[in-house]
């Protein structure tokens, strides 16, 4: 484990080992400014020397990998959980505002056309939007606790059509499934031949129907589309009977591919490399099993370079800012007390004598439920009135340290 250091004027210096930092901290010559990560600031003036510091990140749409090298050793690991509840989170937030202009106003025409952000070029969804921004999160924070002399990013680019036609030829790439139909909804009823799909009636009116709801994460993809009469619509979603689907396989490589591409505006100066590179140096050459932040570390190496591993890594989830819904109740007559109770807010950081965890429900008698990282529920009921420590506050970065026992790999590795 190593502590990381900044100076007088905020910037980041080499890590130090704890007995360095403990010694600069009983001098009065350093203090506490962050747990976790452990990091110190200098409190006197002093050289700003550093070695050639390594960052490497890997990119994805749900979790985010990231190492740093310094002279030879792995000073930092992370895996971050990126948001994947921003979409959802929007259509609640759309229901409670059409609920309260409805009781607010009789009527008001609609102005959603006149917006702005719908009209900006380059637009980007806000689910886009936020994967993008976690990314660029990642990278100020390793920035803001070493001295990163250079980056390297791991640029995926996946073949849509290959994922979803394995068969395809070089000459059916202009040649979609879609040629020569107006729209998607048209495609379908051709390719289900103009029939309910459950009945195989051709009479009354025929509506495409979404297998997976967007609500639950479908697409429009013809995949997750079927043809339904309406009668058999109705019933369907009276719950009579169910149709089973699969989601649909090109959403996060596709999301990939918009998240590298934004990255290459954004991110500044980095070295490209490639996810085939990043697998050849992991499995071949250093030998190390399949994680996001081994990926990270194959990443950052050079060939010929011989790696001491680190034994921990820090596991980050990025959440909300707050709680959005106030009440609840049939008539919201019933207040949600989303602030403090007993000192203490959902997501803070505590320890208690029974567990350490993070705040997951709160309850006015005191007994709260503990979570770990991942959101299960280590104890459904802790009584935090009494011998409750609140290690960290709520942010919008949820972090805590693990050792990853490197899974029977070796400490040194080479990179030869």
């Amino acid at each position: 484990m190593c502590v990381y250091v900044i100076n007088k004027n905020g910037n980041p210096l080499m890590p130090c080992k704890p007995a360095k930092a403990k010694h600069l901290l009983k001098a009065g010559k350093a203090k506490v400014i962050k747990r976790t990560p452990f990091t110190i600031k200098l409190l006197w003036d002093c050289e700003e020397n550093t070695q050639e510091v390594v960052a490497g990140m890997d990119t994805g749409s749900k979790t985010i990998g990231c190492a740093v090298i310094a002279n030879g050793k792995v000073v930092y690991q992370s895996e971050v959980q990126i948001r994947q509840d921003v979409s959802k989170k929007m259509e609640q937030r759309r229901m409670y505002r059409r609920i309260r202009r409805g009781r607010k106003t009789r009527y008001r025409k609609a102005r959603w056309q006149n917006r702005a952000s719908m009209r900006k070029e380059g637009r980007l969804a806000p689910s886009i939007t936020s994967k993008v921004d976690s990314h660029l999160r990642e990278k100020k924070f390793v920035e803001s606790i070493l001295p990163v002399f250079c980056w390297k990013v791991e640029i995926a680019s996946f073949d849509i059509h290959k994922i979803s036609n394995p068969d395809v030829k070089r000459w059916d790439y202009q040649k979609g499934n879609q040629k020569g139909f107006y729209n998607v909804k048209a495609y379908v009823l051709h390719r289900d031949g103009y029939q309910c799909q459950k009945c195989k009636t051709r009479k009354g009116k025929l509506h495409v129907h979404h297998v997976v709801f967007r609500s639950n994460g479908g697409t429009d993809t013809p995949s997750n589309l079927i043809t339904l009469c309406e009668g058999c619509h109705d019933k369907l979603h009276n719950g009579e009977f169910q149709i089973k689907g699969s989601r649909s396989k090109t959403k996060h490589a596709t999301e990939v591919g918009v998240v590298t591409s934004q990255l290459k505006k954004r991110f500044g100066d980095f070295e490209e490399t490639f996810g085939y590179e990043t697998k050849f140096k992991r499995e071949q050459i250093l030998q190390l099993p399949k994680s996001h932040h081994f990926d990270a570390v194959a990443i950052c190496c050079e060939e010929g370079e011989i790696v001491e591993l680190s034994d921990n890594i820090y596991f980050k989830k990025h959440v909300s800012n707050g709680d959005y819904q106030q009440t609840k109740g049939s008539r919201s007559e019933k207040r949600i007390p989303t602030g403090k109770l007993f000192g203490l807010r959902k997501f803070d950081y505590i320890q208690t004598p029974k567990v350490t965890g993070f705040i997951k429900g709160k309850r006015s008698t005191g007994f709260f439920a503990i979570s770990d990282l991942e959101g299960k529920v280590i104890n459904p009921s802790v009584n935090v009135k009494k011998n409750c420590t609140r290690l960290t506050a709520r942010t919008t970065t949820l972090i805590e340290r693990r050792g990853t026992f490197l899974h029977g790999a070796s400490p040194v590795v080479s990179c030869a």
